[in-house]
């Protein structure tokens, strides 16, 4: 769990560059934290 939640936020971080809404990103990582 600690190493995805490791993972979540750097690929969350790509995505926010190169996607211009930051909320779709947020929602996104909400989702898969709460699957985790």
């Amino acid at each position: 769990m600690t190493t995805a939640e490791t993972t979540v936020p750097s690929m969350s971080s790509t995505v926010t560059t190169e996607t211009t809404p930051p909320n779709t990103t947020i929602t996104t990582t909400a989702i898969t934290a709460g699957n985790i």
